[in-house]
């Protein structure tokens, strides 16, 4: 391999990118940058408020701006990401509310729902990130972190498209553990609170909530979770396992 090839390839490399560009240290590389640092506030929204849909104060200003105009990285709680009232994807801590839309400045083609008590933002106009991301090379790569991320999200969902019923519920939960950042809790008999609804998870994996409850409570009988008062439980270690013997059947 030239050394040309070479250096592209170590560019590119997915391993090094997710490492030193991820989106926990986009926030950073936006505000404390030595090269164009940009404006920027701590905004709270409630459940159930729509972030790109809501009208709010903009410090600096005479008058509000619509949200659209803004892309929000979370600092803490949940959104859920919808088209036509399909669930899309759910974002979380370090993701990004408003990034799939970056060149859209009127408004946005997705929705975003706030399913947790509370999200804490840090908030940015849109146009300042475009233009820092367009004239440093720091900021094409966030944006190709970006996108790497959103290509495995959709991937994703095409995988379990064609999964049974009961694999689709489990690899979701699966997944969605990560996004939430409770992947690495420890890997024992205990269970951990799995903070999204039974109906959110059903419209993400496009079954109705019936199936999805049945299919939960077939789950329980395997240990794999329990559900009390309607909050759903998950033991991370034996979800694993029951992903690792499926993968063995392919």
């Amino acid at each position: 391999m030239d050394t040309y090839t070479a250096a592209i390839k170590n560019l590119y490399d997915i391993t090094e990118i997710k490492e030193y560009f991820n989106f926990s240290k986009f926030a950073k590389f936006l505000c404390t940058n030595d090269i164009m640092p940009i404006p920027y506030e701590t905004v709270s929204f409630k459940k159930n408020m729509y972030p790109l849909k809501e009208t709010v104060p903009t410090i600096g200003l005479e008058d509000e701006q619509p949200d659209a105009e803004f892309i929000y990285i979370i600092e803490s709680g949940i959104a859920t990401m919808e088209k036509d009232n399909i669930v899309l994807d759910i974002k979380a801590s370090d993701d990004i509310v408003g990034f799939s839309d970056l060149f859209t400045f009127n408004c946005s083609n997705y929705s975003y729902k706030v399913i947790s008590n509370v999200m804490n933002v840090v908030k940015f106009n849109k146009a300042h990130v475009v233009d820092k991301l367009l004239n440093t090379q720091e900021g094409y790569l966030y944006h190709y972190s970006y996108t790497l991320r959103e290509r495995q999200n959709l991937e994703f969902k095409e995988r379990i498209r064609r999964e049974k019923a009961e694999s689709k519920v489990v690899f979701a939960m699966h997944h969605l553990l990560g996004k939430l950042n409770l992947s690495n809790i420890e890997k024992s008999d205990l269970y951990t609170s799995f903070p999204i609804t039974m109906a959110t998870l059903a419209n993400y994996v496009h079954l109705n909530v019936n199936t999805v409850s049945t299919v939960l409570h077939s789950l329980m009988k395997l240990g794999m979770v329990q559900i009390k008062n309607k909050q759903i439980f998950v033991n991370f270690r034996k979800i694993e396992t029951y992903l690792i013997n499926i993968e063995r059947q392919y």
